[in-house]
């Protein structure tokens, strides 16, 4: 998994408020959520499914996870944005 390296220039500081390059943000909440739903499932998160492009398959998460995972996304979304006041820069443009 290649990792976005920090910069300190993806981060803009606007009235107490940090925004954060989107594609950094939506990583971070997207690990956090991930990590959160694996463990709630205790390995069972995740099925094997046919790609549909190719003859490949991929590994996705089961119907129920998925929606674990999405109000966990955001729930991480909505505290960082509450208790640090974190916002991805998106809201910016």
């Amino acid at each position: 998994m290649n990792k976005t390296q920090y910069k300190p220039s993806s981060t803009t500081l606007s009235k107490g408020n940090a925004y954060i390059d989107n594609s950094i943000f939506m990583e971070f909440v997207d690990d956090i959520a991930t990590q959160i739903t694996e463990i709630a499932y205790k390995g069972e998160a995740t099925i094997e499914i046919q790609d549909g492009l190719s003859d490949d398959t991929c590994i996705v998460f089961t119907e129920e996870a998925q929606d674990f995972y999405n109000e966990k996304y955001d729930e991480v979304e909505t505290m960082l944005n509450n208790t640090l006041r974190v916002y991805s820069d998106e809201c910016l443009r």
